[in-house]
């Protein structure tokens, strides 16, 4: 034999050797399995990662997301690149996962396998060691404080409904393309807790994610705290100018909650923002280029407001590239279980109570509500009924009868309707008196809130809810109209 042949030979004996060796070390590494189709439906789950995960029945024929929400399967299924090496938080700790796409002969996608590893291996404990430490310094650290960044997972919402799954999905797709995303859906329906998790499944998570409500910022200063202020730009502003939001998340994610409320001087900019990447400073002639991510959302219906001159249909499209609705609460009645279960547990944490539980007569009273609040007012109602019965260890239905009658939100609705229902009728003055039999002998200042109160809910009414026409009809700011509706409680 030649020494080129012998070696060949060395060299495939080598290999074969590395081969078995790696082999042996990767079942070694990782100790559970599992796998899905194209569609991302489970096909396997090794029996290991079942009791892990704490199932009681086999999850195959489910979908991915179902059973691990934040699973990395999803992600190689679209885009057909493996995730080699990262860490997935599953069960309240971090584990190892590797994931690689399945091809078929025509290297079609057919579906993916995922590896995963605990902290049980030799090699996998001391590395998730220091990855915990890590991430510990960094929350701890003064700089990660001041930092802007997202807080929120898609995993951390709670609910296994088509509805919200359908959403999920959406999400992610929206978070794989640098794309423009506008949220839509009833107030109270988690639209900043979305935009927080599609910021962190995309490419820009580890870039600031900045908050701006639009609604709550007075109309003479929006523009500045939009666009930023050069230096001496007006009499009393700063020597040194100040950033805008669009400044501040360069390179991140800009949310604008409430954008149906943008004045249209101020959506032309943004709309130019939008197309040529591009603002300038209030007081500046220098063009600013901009990298930021444009994460939009609204209670109220924009194409309505474009088709009668509120909202620019320009700015309405370059906005909705990725439109998500988000559905109401009571679309999604079967996730109450689950949501106030959550809820319940981070309540309890929070107020330093005893650890409590729903009764099934409680959880029957919650999911026959209809919500007009949305999680918002199921987080409310569960809170209050956390401290109204502070040491029990159940909740009953009773309980929450208690809540629901004390609940200002819910007597509100009630005395809107009444209220509506009264002013829609010509009644005189002695019928109206009778509907108030102690209106005489209310103080001067309760009186001037019932009044005040009418005079914003007929103003709304006369709008269809449009605040900004309601505070132009009041001559109010847009800002101390919201402000008098929370202080008066008008839902």
């Amino acid at each position: 034999m030649t020494d080129s042949k012998t070696r060949a030979v060395d060299t495939r004996i080598l290999k074969t050797r590395i081969l078995k060796f790696l082999q042996h070390s990767f079942d070694d590494f990782y100790e559970h399995t599992i796998a899905a189709d194209k569609h991302g439906i489970l096909t396997w789950m090794s029996d290991s990662y079942c009791q892990f995960l704490g199932l009681s029945e086999s999850p195959v024929g489910k979908h991915i997301t179902e059973i691990i929400p934040n699973s990395y399967l999803p992600q190689v299924i679209a885009s057909g690149k493996p995730v080699l090496l990262d860490v997935l938080y599953i069960r309240n700790q971090w584990v190892l996962v590797s994931a690689v796409p399945l091809l078929n002969e025509n290297k079609e996608i057919e579906g993916a396998f995922a590896f995963v590893a605990t902290d049980s291996p030799s090699t996998a404990k001391p590395l998730l060691a220091k990855y915990n430490r890590l991430q510990s310094e960094i929350r701890n650290s003064k700089h990660y404080q001041n930092e802007r960044s997202s807080r929120y997972q898609l995993s951390q919402i709670a609910g296994q409904s088509e509805a919200l799954r359908n959403v999920k999905h959406q999400i992610r797709q929206a978070a794989r393309f640098d794309i423009s995303v506008l949220l839509t859906g009833e107030t109270g329906t988690g639209k900043e807790l979305f935009a927080h998790a599609l910021h962190n499944l995309s490419d820009r998570a580890d870039k600031p994610f900045v908050s701006i409500n639009v609604a709550a910022i007075p109309d003479t200063l929006i523009e500045a705290e939009f666009f930023g202020v050069a230096p001496g730009a007006f009499t009393g502003a700063k020597k040194e100018g100040r950033p805008g939001k669009i400044e501040i998340a360069q390179d991140g994610t800009l949310f604008l909650d409430e954008i149906g409320d943008m004045p249209l001087t101020v959506q032309s900019k943004l709309l130019r923002v939008l197309q040529e990447k591009e603002f300038e400073k209030v007081g500046s002639n220098v063009v600013q280029k901009t990298n930021v991510r444009i994460v939009a959302a609204t209670s109220r219906d924009l194409l309505t407001m474009v088709s009668i001159g509120e909202f620019r249909a320009d700015l309405y499209y370059r906005l909705s590239a990725m439109p998500i609705h988000l559905p109401s609460l009571r679309d999604r009645m079967e996730d109450i279980e689950l949501l106030s279960e959550r809820i319940i547990d981070e309540c309890c944490e929070r107020l330093g109570v005893a650890t409590k539980e729903l009764t099934e007569d409680a959880l029957q009273l919650l999911q026959s509500h209809n919500w007009p609040g949305n999680v918002r007012e199921l987080y409310n109602v569960i809170e209050r009924a956390c401290i109204m019965n502070e040491k029990a260890t159940q909740i009953s239905s009773k309980g929450f009868r208690d809540v629901f009658t004390s609940n200002l939100i819910r007597n509100e609705e009630l005395n809107s309707r009444a209220n509506f229902s009264s002013m829609s009728s010509s009644t005189s003055s002695a019928s109206q008196n009778s509907e108030h039999p102690s209106k005489s002998h209310l103080t001067l200042k309760k009186q001037m809130q019932h009044a005040e109160r009418q005079a914003i809910q007929q103003a709304l009414s006369d709008t269809q809810g449009n605040r900004t026409l309601a505070a132009k009809k009041l001559g109010i700011s847009r800002a101390s109209l919201y402000q008098k509706l929370e202080t008066l409680q008008i839902n």
